[in-house]
Parts: structure tokens; C-alpha cells; sequence
């Protein structure tokens, strides 16, 4: 019986993975709730029958070709699909709603949860990395359904409620005040970057999509989630989106996969997270003599990497 419900897990995973495509495709382009037309080959306009629109396998059975005129098929396809799938069978073996050969509803809205919140952020992730924007309508429905979830299922926030001293108020009604704080700390916290940034840089430092996808966030999270996704995401932006610059020469990296992944790390781990980022690393760089020489020397090296950088792409202009 587990067997069957993490195979059913891994299908319903592939099969929401390829509406995410949908998503995907249709969202930055304004199509999605406009024509309502099928699936449709983006190089002819052909209509894609049912069995080659199957997830993954599809892909695999066209080699990667369109059925109707022969062009490639982006491999994004099958792979927002698989992805899809494997993190839903990850969220079913965390959760684990079947509890001696039977549904735990409770577990099963915790599944529900869990899924709608990794399907929100693969699509936003890759719509990021694509075309730079984090689109309004996964913002908000994630903001709405954070919201919603943290009254009718206050344990999500039980382990970081800051307003849990409020004895006087039912768990549900701490769980939307945790939620409701959170969005505004996460909202608030990456307007105010925003702004200073545009004032010290006389341009866009941070788009408002990012503003609004941190209110989702911390819908979820709560404040003190929401900051530690933010010190995450820096940290991840920083290290990886200066690996890419030196590879690619792009220094436009967007910040949404950094921040969706740390949104992921905090909600999935909170509290080994909170401890190491405000317990353990603290006390370390305090008490060991090579911590702070280390830290240093490793921001020393990521500046000089974009000193390289940037010496490299003035001489290419120069060219």
C-alpha cells in the first residue's frame, strides 16, 4: 500500500509539473486566462494531442522534437515535470499521510499544503530565471493561501509563533497574527532594500516582484521564518550568483531561485536552521581564533571576483 500511494505521489507530482509548464509558458506572456486554448505547439500553433502531452515520458517517446513540425522542444519540459514529481514524493515521505494502511486526513492537508507551496515555487523559480519577473498571480495566491492555512492550520507556525504568549487567544488566532507579521516583516524588510538601493544605485536595485513574493513568504514562515529565508538567500545569492557572473558574464542573476530556495530551506527546517544561523555559527565566530580571518578572506575573494569581473567586461566594451 505505501508503495502505491508514493508511486500515485510521483504521477500526481509529473502530472502538476506539466500544467506548471503551462504556467510557465503562458503566465509572462498574459495568455493564461485569455483565448482558452489547449496546449498548443509554441513554434506552429498546432494543438498537441493527449498522448503527446504526456509528462515526461512525452518528451522522451518525440525525442525531444514537436509531433506536428519537427522543432526542438526545450528539455525544460521534462524536467520541471520531473522535479515536480520527486519533490512530491519527497513531501509525501516527510509528511507521510498513511498511517497503518490508511489516509491521515490531517497529514494529507499538510501534503496538500506542502505541494501547493514547492508548485508555486518551481514555476515562479523558472519564470524568474527566464524572463525576470516574479508574476503577481503566484504571489498572491501564495500570500492568500499562507494566510488562510495559518488559521485553519496553526501548527505550520507553532514552532516560531511570536505572539505565542497570547494565551487569551485561540492557536488559530496567534497562527494569522504570525502569518499576518510575517508578511509585513518580509514585505517591508525588501521594500525598504528596494528603495535604499535605488537611491544609492540611481536605479533598480530589487524588483517588486520580490517585494511581494517575501510577503508570501513570510505569510508562511512568520518573522522570524522570513528573515532567516532572507539571510539564506543572501548567502546562496551571493556565493552562487557570483559563480555564475564568472561563467556566464551575466551579472543580471535573478534573486526569486535564491530566495524560493531559501524559503524552502527555512519551512522544511526551521529550527536547525534558527539554531546554527543565531546559536551556533554566533558562538563560533566568537570563540574560534580562525573564524573571523576565514570570513574575511572569503568576502575578500568574492570582491575580488567581481573586481575580475567587471575589469573583464570593460575591456571587452573597450574592444
Amino acid at each position: 500500500m505505501e508503495t502505491i500511494f508514493a508511486i500515485a505521489a510521483f504521477l500526481l507530482g509529473a502530472c502538476i509539473g506539466s500544467f506548471l509548464n503551462v504556467l510557465i509558458y503562458r503566465l509572462p506572456r498574459g495568455s493564461f486566462f485569455s483565448g482558452g486554448k489547449r496546449s498548443h505547439c509554441p513554434s506552429c500553433g498546432a494543438l498537441i494531442p493527449s498522448y503527446a502531452n504526456l509528462p515526461i515520458l512525452g518528451w522522451l517517446l518525440l525525442r525531444g522534437k514537436a509531433l506536428c513540425c519537427k522543432e526542438k522542444i526545450s528539455i525544460q519540459y521534462p524536467l520541471v515535470e520531473a522535479l515536480t514529481a520527486a519533490a512530491f514524493l519527497a513531501i509525501y515521505f516527510v509528511r507521510a499521510p498513511l498511517v497503518g494502511g490508511h489516509l491521515d486526513g490531517h497529514r494529507l492537508v499538510l501534503f496538500s499544503i506542502d505541494a501547493f507551496l514547492v508548485s508555486n515555487l518551481i514555476a515562479a523559480s523558472v519564470i524568474d530565471l527566464h524572463h525576470k519577473i516574479l508574476p503577481d498571480v503566484l504571489n498572491f495566491s501564495g500570500l492568500a493561501v499562507g494566510l488562510l492555512v495559518s488559521l485553519l492550520v496553526p501548527e505550520l507556525h507553532e514552532g516560531h509563533l511570536v505572539f505565542r504568549e497570547l494565551n487569551t487567544l485561540s492557536l488559530g488566532a496567534r497562527g494569522f497574527m504570525d502569518s499576518l507579521s510575517g508578511a509585513l516583516v518580509g514585505g517591508g524588510l525588501l521594500y525598504a532594500i528596494a528603495v535604499l538601493g535605488r537611491l544609492a544605485f540611481r536605479k533598480e536595485a530589487m524588483g517588486m516582484g520580490d517585494v511581494k513574493f517575501m510577503a508570501f513568504a513570510g505569510a508562511f514562515l512568520g518573522p522570524e521564518g522570513v528573515l532567516l529565508t532572507l539571510l539564506l538567500a543572501a548567502i546562496l545569492g551571493s556565493v552562487i550568483g557570483i559563480l555564475v557572473s564568472l561563467l556566464t558574464g551575466d551579472s543580471l542573476i535573478p534573486f526569486g531561485p535564491f530566495l524560493a530556495l531559501g524559503f524552502l530551506m527555512t519551512h522544511f527546517q526551521a529550527a536547525k536552521l534558527s539554531k546554527f544561523a543565531f546559536e551556533t555559527w554566533p558562538k563560533w565566530l566568537r570563540t574560534s581564533p580562525i573564524a573571523v580571518p576565514l570570513v574575511l578572506g572569503f568576502c575578500g575573494l568574492c570582491l575580488l571576483g567581481l573586481f575580475w569581473l567587471r575589469s573583464l567586461r570593460n575591456r571587452g566594451g573597450s574592444d
